[in-house]
């Protein structure tokens, strides 16, 4: 099973910056590294200049990839959304770690971005946090700090 950390937070808080900067520092180890985008509003376009998919893949992401209810790119249409686990088996197998937008009801650890700690209380979701970052945890100056707990997470947890 492919290690997979959701970076979790309200919308328009950032995310999307920590996993470029993620991306970059896990790549600088010699990680192979995939981002997996959720799209909770259904319908979507990839591969748009600018757009959060784009950005990973010009970040140097490994595989990119992005969800929703009706839509799985690498593009397919499907009658339902697509579990974590049943995506990451059959498309991030040769990834080392996946670093996956969203995903906030599953079960995987995760990084969560947040303002405050109601933010930490409610993402947490009862789920293993490897890191908080912005005003309530670690800054984004300290990606190598936030790199290496995701490294060393995974390396004690995956053997």
């Amino acid at each position: 099973m492919t290690p997979v950390i959701c970076i979790v937070g309200k919308s328009k808080n950032d995310k999307t910056k920590l996993i470029e900067a993620l991306i970059k520092g896990i790549k600088s180890r010699g990680i192979k590294v995939g981002a997996l985008k959720h799209h909770k509003h259904g319908d979507f376009e990839i591969d748009i200049k600018g757009k959060d998919t784009w950005k990973y893949a010009n970040e140097g992401a490994d595989t990119v990839a992005i969800s929703s209810s009706v839509k799985f790119a690498m593009i397919k249409n499907v009658d339902k959304e697509i579990d974590l686990d049943e995506i990451c088996d059959k498309y991030f197998a040769d990834i080392d770690i996946v670093l996956a937008d969203g995903f906030t009801l599953s079960d995987k650890p995760r990084i969560i971005v947040a303002d405050n700690v109601e933010d930490v209380n409610c993402f947490s979701n009862g789920c293993t946090v490897v890191a908080v970052v912005s005003k309530a945890g670690s800054g984004f100056d300290n990606v190598d700090d936030i790199v290496n707990r995701v490294v060393n997470f995974f390396g004690a947890h995956n053997p």
